[in-house]
């Protein structure tokens, strides 16, 4: 019986949380509609990020000319529709870092370009070189990546502790 009784108090008292910030928000964009707003411009801009970078890891090794910059375009832009529909100051002031880490994640992949896998000849010097600094990048692209992806979810853990809040 008490086990019953505690969901339903927390449930009420979210509710009345969730009022009363959307009350302090009166004639502006509540958190609740910032925080929606958000996760459907992101859920729209990631759907395919998955199957499109594997297609592009597919053509690469294929040895067709990848832009693995724009591979995270989408995604990018979806930042960019959610930072500026998001007008709610406390939604918007993590998002809008979150853009700023992801953005800096992207910039790691200008200009890299992966060599033709296929036709790689180990016996040229040239071919060995490119592949070589091909690889130092990728090093450089794993180490940035690593250490976005920690901001990445830092600034992710802000919004969803804003959104949760209510």
């Amino acid at each position: 019986m008490k086990k019953s009784i505690l969901p339903r108090i927390g449930g009420i008292a979210a509710a009345i949380a969730l009022t009363a910030s959307m009350a302090a928000c009166a004639g502006g964009q509540s958190v609740a509609d910032a925080c929606k707003i958000a996760n459907d411009e992101m859920t729209k801009a990631t759907s395919s990020i998955n199957s499109d970078v594997s297609a592009a890891m597919q053509k690469a090794t294929q040895g067709e000319k990848v832009d693995f910059a724009e591979i995270f375009k989408p995604v990018t832009e979806g930042l960019d529709k959610a930072t500026s529909k998001v007008t709610n100051e406390k939604v918007k002031k993590p998002l809008d870092a979150f853009a700023t880490e992801y953005k800096n994640f992207t910039k790691s992949f200008d200009g890299f370009e992966m060599p033709d896998m296929k036709n790689i000849d180990a016996s040229d010097p040239a071919a060995m070189e490119k592949l070589q600094q091909a690889s130092e990048k990728a090093q450089e692209i794993s180490k940035n990546a690593q250490a976005a992806s920690t901001k990445l979810v830092d600034q992710g853990k802000k919004i969803q502790e804003v959104c949760n809040a209510g």
